[in-house]
């Protein structure tokens, strides 16, 4: 889920940069990146699967410490953020691209800048959740 994220996130920075002079190959990026989601989806489901399965060999043993506790409602955080601003913008740049208007271009700009502005704040989450596991604290 990680690698997704940093890999979208310096794809669309760079797609922004190519917008405003090949238009058409950014669309092409876009529609490349947007089977991504995907990826991203089941790598939310299995990051929580793997939590769970970690409370359940370790019999609960991290479950009752505080790190652990404030970990896992980040990558909740994490999930939730996916699912609410995620799929908000990613529906808005689809639609902003599916009109192909040409006055339409600064809300695809817009759009696109809200991916940037999303995936940095998955980013910001992942490094607070290894933060989380390496420094443990009670």
């Amino acid at each position: 889920m990680a690698g997704t994220d940093i890999v979208e996130f310096v794809a669309f920075r760079n797609i922004l940069k190519n917008y405003q002079t090949n238009k058409d190959a950014a669309v092409h990026q876009i529609g490349i990146l947007s089977k991504l989601s995907v990826l991203l989806l089941i790598g939310g489901i299995l990051l929580v699967l793997s939590g769970t399965g970690f409370l359940i060999i370790t019999h609960n043993a991290f479950g009752s410490q505080l790190w652990f506790k404030i970990k896992i409602i980040f990558v909740l955080g994490l999930v939730l953020n996916g699912i609410l601003m995620g799929q908000k913008s990613e529906n808005r740049l689809k639609q902003s691209l599916m009109t192909g208007n040409i006055a339409k271009t600064q809300q695809t700009e817009d759009a696109i800048r809200a991916m940037i502005r999303f995936h940095f704040i998955q980013l910001c989450i992942f490094f607070i959740v290894v933060l989380m596991a390496v420094f443990k604290f009670n």
